[in-house]
């Protein structure tokens, strides 16, 4: 992972990331994330939780680079929740102030983080101080999540969970569907 992390940040800042959008669900790349992360909350006494409205948005983006994504932010959660905390992935069908994107939130339950780390820690190789999850990172895979999330036309940051903890928050680009995924006469 950290090898692809490397391979596809450097793609990126030369320009040469190419994007496999398609529309998308994100049910099914937040169950696969969860699948592969199980094992490690379970052994960290830490719940995993998906909440998404009913109308789930369908969303183009290039699942494999958004799995990534989540994947990175989940684990990181992971690292900073205490046991028998939740670790939350929260599908907000549209994102305030910005038509034509959904928001996701990866919400943990741990000590939060000072607002002069959050003005940082997307850049490459930064860590927060003072703080050691139970896994050390390389400091790259935040600045990955923020490339990704921009070259799919979103933004990322971070703010405080309103009960302790911090919420990481990105928005992806809403599908224009002339028809729905698996409607075979086109009708929408």
């Amino acid at each position: 992972n950290m090898v692809e992390s490397l391979l596809d940040i450097s793609r990126i800042e030369s320009n040469r990331l190419e994007l496999e959008c398609e529309p998308t669900g994100l049910r099914a790349i937040v169950e696969a994330v969860f699948a592969d992360l199980r094992p490690l909350a379970d052994e960290l006494e830490v719940a995993l939780q998906f909440v998404a409205a009913d109308a789930e948005p369908v969303l183009d983006i290039d699942a494999d680079k958004i799995r990534r994504v989540l994947l990175n932010l989940v684990d990181n959660a992971l690292k900073f929740t205490p046991a028998e905390g939740t670790v939350r992935v929260v599908v907000h069908p549209l994102a305030e102030g910005e038509p034509g994107f959904a928001r996701i939130d990866v919400i943990d339950a741990g000590p939060g983080i000072t607002d002069e780390e959050k003005a940082r820690l997307f850049d490459p190789f930064v860590q927060i101080s003072g703080q050691r999850g139970r896994r050390r990172g390389t400091g790259l895979g935040l600045t990955f999540c923020r490339m990704v999330v921009e070259a799919h036309g979103g933004r990322i940051w971070i703010m405080d969970a309103p009960d302790g903890g911090s919420v990481f928050a990105f928005t992806l680009p809403l599908a224009k569907l002339d028809r729905l995924p698996g409607d075979e006469d086109g009708a929408a």
